[in-house]
């Protein structure tokens, strides 16, 4: 009961000053040892003791960053400038026993990566950290910028001081503007998170499609403008994904943010992506080709742009209420990831941009590095212990995205081509959009009421339960089998409904 009572207490205190927002600057003209200045101007606290925290652990990320260890001489002060004293409690939060008297809160930041390079000389999950350098700064501001637990949804503004000749991309709202300040308005630190900046000199292209706008902003090392070239690549994708979506996006605006440095490893590349609810992070190592970059981008975006859906429009309490130092994980990552990935394959033929045989070749390397990997436990306990289990992470992308394949086959089959996970997902969303999330344990239920006790049995089956996969079956019912060498094929002599499923499940 008491635990029950201090929520509330929360609860109560956080309502009570939802409208007054934390304040903070940040000066990026100002790079002393490499390190930001950052201060905090907060509201009062009607609390004895409040916790200041840079999170332990970001959405989209499923190992432990300690984004706290970026953080120095940190410093409270009252109103009238005399200190308040902090304790610090582990690497990522400082308790501040007189409460009612802070007013500001000063610190210095760290970058997490000096350059995003090919041998990991720096930094795990990148492109959930940064880099600061006078000519460009990527900020994710769970690195940069901290919150108060249990005040989460305190509103923030940031204001960012800069040279007059950087331009600062992101999709978080502006408030004020001028060629060195600008000052940005978030809703809650989880939106704060949610909308990451590049700020380097300006290099952007914008696509406009019939409901949504996209800002490409982009930085090369190089100096050689990039933007352009990746826009015109990018665009037919974004129509098709509207397209593949049924002509319906869940943002109106978008922004791709785009951080390149050449490799010095030949013919080597790597990139990171890292998917927010109205923008993509992502970071390139390898050769300045803008065509190259281009496709690169292209790979990317094709998953992450369908993340707005998947988790971000849809997902369960654990995601919606996300705690930044120890977050319950969802049982659903086969969903959030595995349906991301399948959307993203089975997209282009679908929509006639691949051929069967291009897309059958992609199916069969995920089998091939799918086999690589135990099937001694079930997806949704892999989910729930992600963050022990990162080594077996990636089978989402494989297992998962095959799981999606088999719901998919089984689901147009069943509805003779009337309905697949497409619109099983659209159905999701009308039911658990933004600001309805699902427990995470009724989605099967939810699903089987959707469609049918068999796919209930479906999910439970292979979800739920530690065991191989038929694939055989499943591409079967399409007329398609496996050959001596484990690739793909389509069988010649294939039965009218085996290539009646086919066609409903691919299009043609």
């Amino acid at each position: 009961m008491r635990a029950h009572v201090l929520i509330v207490l929360l609860g109560i205190a956080c309502l009570t000053f939802a409208q007054d927002p934390i304040a903070v600057t940040i000066d990026l003209r100002d790079q002393r040892n490499d390190r930001l200045a950052v201060e905090l101007i907060v509201p009062p606290f009607d609390a004895d003791e409040v916790t200041f925290a840079l999170p332990r652990i970001v959405p989209g990320i499923y190992g432990a960053m300690d984004h706290g260890r970026l953080l120095g001489s940190i410093a409270a002060y009252d109103p009238n400038g005399e200190p308040v004293p902090l304790r610090r409690l582990d690497v990522n939060r400082w308790s501040i026993p007189e409460a009612r008297a802070l007013y500001r809160i000063t610190y210095s930041v760290d970058d997490g990566w000096e350059e995003f390079d090919i041998r990991f000389t720096q930094g795990n999950y990148r492109s959930s950290e940064g880099t600061v350098k006078p000519d460009v700064v990527v900020l994710n501001h769970n690195t940069a910028i901290g919150y108060f637990e249990g005040y989460e949804q305190l509103p923030y503004t940031v204001e960012l001081k800069k040279p007059a000749l950087l331009y600062a991309a992101t999709s978080l709202p502006r408030k004020k503007e001028s060629p060195e300040s600008i000052t940005f308005q978030a809703t809650s630190y989880r939106h704060l998170v949610d909308n990451p900046m590049l700020i380097a000199p300006a290099d952007t292209a914008h696509i406009h499609l019939q409901d949504i706008n996209v800002l490409v902003a982009c930085h090369s090392t190089t100096g050689r403008p990039i933007a352009q070239a990746v826009a015109e690549h990018i665009r037919p994708l974004l129509a098709d994904q509207r397209d593949y979506l049924a002509g319906t996006l869940p943002v109106k605006d978008y922004t791709f943010l785009i951080y390149h440095n050449p490799s010095d490893v030949e013919g080597s590349s790597m990139g990171d992506g890292l998917e927010h609810s109205a923008s993509t992070l992502i970071l390139l190592c390898m050769p300045l080709d803008p065509e190259a970059i281009a496709r690169s981008v292209y790979g990317i975006a094709s998953h992450e742009f369908f993340h707005t859906i998947l988790p971000l429009s849809v997902h369960s309490e654990e995601i919606e209420r996300y705690d930044f130092n120890a977050p319950r994980m969802s049982r659903h990552l086969w969903l959030y990831e595995g349906m991301t990935e399948y959307f993203a394959i089975h997209m282009p033929v679908r929509q006639g941009r691949q051929t069967m045989e291009e897309f059958l070749a992609v199916v069969s390397e995920k089998v091939r590095m799918m086999h690589k990997y135990p099937d001694g436990v079930a997806m949704t306990a892999l989910s729930q212990d992600a963050m022990v289990q990162q080594d077996q992470y990636y089978n989402f992308y494989l297992k998962g995205t095959l799981i999606c394949l088999g719901l998919d086959i089984l689901l147009r089959e069943r509805s003779k081509g009337a309905y697949g996970v497409q619109a099983l997902v659209q159905d999701l969303q009308r039911i658990h959009g933004p600001g309805k999330p699902f427990k995470d344990e009724e989605l099967f239920s939810t699903i089987e009421g959707l469609t049918g006790p068999d796919v209930g049995s479906f999910l439970r089956r292979h979800l739920d339960e530690p065991s191989a996969i038929p694939l055989d079956e499943w591409l079967g019912k399409a007329g398609i089998a496996f050959d001596d060498k484990g690739s793909l094929r389509i069988i010649p002599a294939a039965t009218k409904q085996q290539v009646r499923v086919r066609s409903w499940w691919l299009g043609r």
